[in-house]
């Protein structure tokens, strides 16, 4: 990848990372040089100010919009049934790591910490958030820990229908085929992740 290239990526990413909502200003503005350095191999001064600059930009954009959000958004209804399931013995995180091995890893690791053990878990990770902050939807991964292999897979299956029926009890609607082969769809809809205010609850 060119160093121009490289540039649009990091250019994108900040954008991302902004209307995501996850990292907080100071989280996200202190992470650019190791990003840019991750990319290109060394640090460039003169790119960490640009990606800097820009991002400030667009948190100032986005602060302004979200003040504008005083109806409950999807993502808070998101927010909302993932409390749920957490509540409920299922692992329920949202943009685990930035791969599916990634996102298995942090369930897992959640998992282990708990006082009683989950049932199963559902996630979305960081390549996922990039297409649900697109306009294009989110996928959700899940599976049960449920040790006895006879088991696993009907334990699995009722995790993503519980999965299902939470979400769609909490307002957001889903697609599954039933399948283990296929994730949780979550269709197209405006990405409005809240970072600095708090949904209005009935």
């Amino acid at each position: 990848m060119s160093k121009d290239e490289s540039r649009k990526h990091l250019l994108a990413r900040v954008e991302c990372a902004v209307r995501g909502g996850f990292e907080g200003e100071e989280e996200l503005l202190e992470g650019l040089e190791q990003w840019v350095e991750d990319e290109l191999g060394e640090v460039d001064g003169e790119l960490v100010e640009e990606l800097g600059a820009r991002a400030r930009k667009l948190l100032q954009e986005q602060r302004v919009l979200e003040a504008s959000w005083s109806e409950p958004t999807l993502n808070d209804a998101l927010d909302s049934a993932f409390e749920e399931l957490n509540a409920n013995g299922i692992v329920a995180l949202e943009n685990a790591g930035y791969t599916m091995s990634d996102g298995w890893s942090d369930v897992n690791e959640v998992a282990s910490y708990q006082d009683t053990p989950p049932r199963g878990a559902v996630f979305y990770h960081g390549q996922d958030l990039e297409r649900g902050v697109a306009g294009q939807g989110l996928m959700l991964a899940f599976g049960a820990y449920e040790s006895n292999s006879a088991k696993h897979e009907a334990a699995s299956l009722a995790i993503a229908r519980e999965v299902c029926d939470t979400l769609e009890r909490h307002g957001v609607k889903t697609e599954w085929n039933g399948s283990l082969e296929e994730r949780i769809r979550i269709p197209p809809f405006e990405w409005r992740k809240r970072r600095w205010t708090e949904v209005a609850r009935a």
